[in-house]
């Protein structure tokens, strides 16, 4: 949302608002183009994964993925969070939000944070794990004891090896012109590792806590819902700015909203077609694409509708906006960070899979991503 130096306030959030400027025709065209823009940039992502005859490489989901998640990261630091404190700390507020705690639009998106946390806990396919096969113990018992036993087991026979590494160390050289490999190497070739029976023993007590594949696939359903979530909480609002905006200004917004909406939904739609979706809601990708979609138009029509009575000024719209704002940068600033940047590149996972010059690549698109939408954040 838009950056004000708000010199007036108004009374309330319904007041009579001058509008023998205002163009409605052009108004209710920025409304289509901005559905056009918003479905069309959330959708390519998923039209190019599930239809091969688009023919758009690996590369091109690999930029947009990681651009992305730089887009999505300013917009929660840049966009979300400096306009939350710009709005609720107006003049034209109280001075319960000036003065006596000027520091609530960052409460607010610390208590989304948390919310975040705390909803993941709740719904994680992960509290729905039990170990099985451990002993004799009853089920009660198994959940509590499994990870200990399995722990201990293991690093008895680390132990065990680390010993017979080090003894070895002691009594062997490198050969000549040969270069000396490190532990793992040594582990791994010079070594016994543990009989049969206790491969067996710990492979079931790992995989007795492993998450099967419905499971992480859940998982990722859970969290690319909340990122949407957190994206269409404040896309409303961006509509109704629109709308509300004239002459100038209001070209200026629709430019910079247009390029917003773009970046947002190819962050967005890159998340979404990554993830494997059950047959049985095969529709849900679409219907997330198309909510993306018409979210910010709504709120163009909200601000249509309401444009001589509603007043971006008024310590409602004020008020309204900015907390809302402060709750869709908690949201965000927890999923770009948490479950995109993190997971992307700080993962275990990460270091199979993204090594050396794409890994470089990687970090330069998510910059890349986060220095343009901190551009358009000074005009939208």
């Amino acid at each position: 949302l838009r950056k004000r130096d708000v010199s007036t306030c108004a009374a309330s959030g319904l007041t009579e608002v001058d509008s023998s400027h205002y163009n409605t025709g052009l108004h209710v065209g920025a409304l289509f183009a901005i559905l056009l823009v918003s479905t069309a940039a959330c959708s390519l992502p998923l039209l190019a994964s599930w239809f091969p005859r688009m023919r758009l490489s690996s590369g091109f989901f690999f930029g947009v993925r990681h651009f992305g998640t730089g887009v999505l990261l300013a917009t929660a630091f840049v966009h979300l969070l400096p306009n939350g404190f710009i709005l609720l700390g107006s003049p034209c507020l109280g001075e319960f939000w000036t003065t006596k705690y000027n520091a609530m639009p960052g409460a607010i998106a610390l208590g989304a944070m948390f919310f975040v946390v705390v909803f993941e806990m709740i719904f994680h396919p992960a509290r729905r794990i039990r170990p099985v096969g451990v002993g004799n113990q009853s089920p009660a018992m198994q959940l509590g004891s499994g990870d200990a036993e399995a722990t201990m087991v293991a690093g008895e026979i680390s132990d065990r090896i680390a010993g017979q590494v080090s003894h070895a160390g002691c009594h062997r050289e490198a050969p000549e012109g040969q270069d000396v490999v490190d532990g793992k190497q040594i582990m791994s070739r010079a070594t016994p590792g543990p009989t049969d029976d206790e491969e067996a023993g710990i492979g079931h007590r790992v995989a007795s806590f492993a998450m099967t594949r419905e499971q992480k696939q859940r998982k990722e359903r859970l969290q690319c819902i909340l990122l949407e979530l957190g994206i269409l909480f404040h896309s409303v609002f961006i509509g109704m700015t629109l709308s509300v905006s004239l002459g100038n200004e209001f070209v200026v917004l629709l430019i910079a909203i247009g390029f917003h909406q773009t970046f947002e939904g190819l962050a967005l739609g890159s998340r979404i077609a990554t993830v494997d979706w059950p047959s049985e809601n095969s529709w849900q990708p679409w219907v997330m694409a198309l909510a993306y979609g018409c979210t910010t138009p709504v709120g163009q029509a909200i601000g249509l509708a309401t444009h001589t009575l509603y007043s971006p000024e008024s310590e409602t719209g004020l008020i309204l906006v900015g907390v809302m704002n402060a709750i869709s940068a908690g949201l965000l600033t927890f999923a770009s960070l948490v479950e995109l940047l993190s997971e992307d590149f700080l993962s275990d996972k990460s270091w199979q899979t993204l090594r050396g010059r794409s890994r470089v690549y990687a970090c330069l698109l998510v910059f890349l991503g986060a220095l343009f939408m901190s551009l358009v954040g000074a005009w939208a």
